[in-house]
C-alpha cells in the first residue's frame, strides 16, 4: 500500500521507486504493485541486466569482474543472489515496451544485442541467454494473431540461440503457476495445440522461432500422456 501511494507522488523517481522494489522483490511477486519501475529499468539498461546476472552466477571463463561489482560480505551476497533471481523470474515487461504496451522492435533489438554482447565479455554469455530468453516469453501476441509479436519473433530470429530458446520455454511453463486440474491431460492437450498452430504459421518466415515455440507444444505433449497415466493409476487405486 505504502508503495502505490510512492507511485503516484510528485517527486518521487522511477530510479526510487525501482530501488524500494528491488528491497522488497521477494514480497512483491505475490503482490498487484510487482515491480513495475525495476522491470523498466532492466528495459532501459542492459548493463543493469548484467550485473545482475553477476550477483546471481560467477563467470564460466575464469575473468575478473569490475571491483564494484564484488559483495564480500557473505549474508549480503546471500540475499542479493535471492533478490536478483526472483526478480529475473518475474519480469513480465518486454524491453522496448511503450507506455501503450507496444514494443519498439529497433529498441529491443538494440537490448537483445548489447546484453548478449556484455554477457559474453562478462563470462556469461549462456545464463545470460537463458535469462534473455526467459524475459522474452512474456510477448503478447502479435497483431496478426500469430505470438510470439513481431518484433519479438523478429529479434529472436536474428539473435537466437539454443540457450535462448531454453529460456523462453522454460518462462512459458513458469508463466503457468497454478491452475485447477481436470481429469487426465486434456487441458495439456489444448495448450499442445495452441502453441502448435502457432508454430505452423511461424514455419517458413521464422524458423528458430517456429522450432522453439514447437519446443512448447512437445513438452505439453509429454505432460498431457503423464496425467493421462496419472489419471489411470489413481483410478485404479479408487476402485
Amino acid at each position: 500500500e505504502a508503495l502505490n501511494v510512492l507511485q503516484n507522488r510528485p517527486g518521487v523517481t522511477e530510479e526510487e521507486m525501482a530501488r524500494l522494489e528491488f528491497r522488497f522483490v521477494t514480497v512483491l511477486e505475490h503482490e498487484t504493485h510487482g515491480i513495475p519501475n525495476l522491470e523498466k529499468q532492466v528495459g532501459k539498461s542492459p548493463a543493469l541486466f548484467v550485473q545482475a546476472l553477476a550477483l546471481l552466477c560467477r563467470r564460466d571463463d575464469g575473468g575478473e569482474d569490475p571491483p564494484e561489482w564484488h559483495v564480500k560480505d557473505e549474508e549480503t551476497s546471500s540475499y542479493l543472489g535471492t533478490a536478483v533471481y526472483r526478480l529475473l523470474e518475474n519480469i513480465r515487461c518486454v524491453p522496448g515496451a511503450t507506455d501503450t504496451g507496444e514494443i519498439d522492435e529497433k529498441a529491443l533489438m538494440a537490448w537483445v544485442k548489447e546484453a548478449q554482447s556484455l554477457s559474453a565479455k562478462y563470462g556469461r554469455g549462456d545464463i545470460g541467454d537463458i535469462k534473455i530468453g526467459r524475459i522474452l516469453s512474456a510477448a503478447p501476441v502479435g497483431a496478426d494473431g500469430i505470438w510470439p509479436c513481431e518484433p519479438v519473433r523478429n529479434v529472436m530470429e536474428e539473435c537466437g540461440t539454443a540457450e535462448m530458446a531454453e529460456g523462453f520455454q522454460t518462462g512459458i511453463y513458469n508463466s503457468r503457476r497454478v491452475h485447477a486440474r481436470g481429469e487426465g491431460g486434456e487441458q495439456e492437450r489444448v495448450l499442445a495445440e495452441k502453441y502448435r498452430n502457432w508454430s505452423r504459421k511461424l514455419r517458413f518466415d521464422h524458423p528458430y522461432v517456429a522450432t522453439t515455440v514447437e519446443g512448447v507444444a512437445e513438452s505439453y505433449d509429454q505432460q498431457a500422456g503423464w496425467q493421462d497415466s496419472e489419471s489411470a493409476v489413481r483410478r485404479r487405486l479408487s476402485r
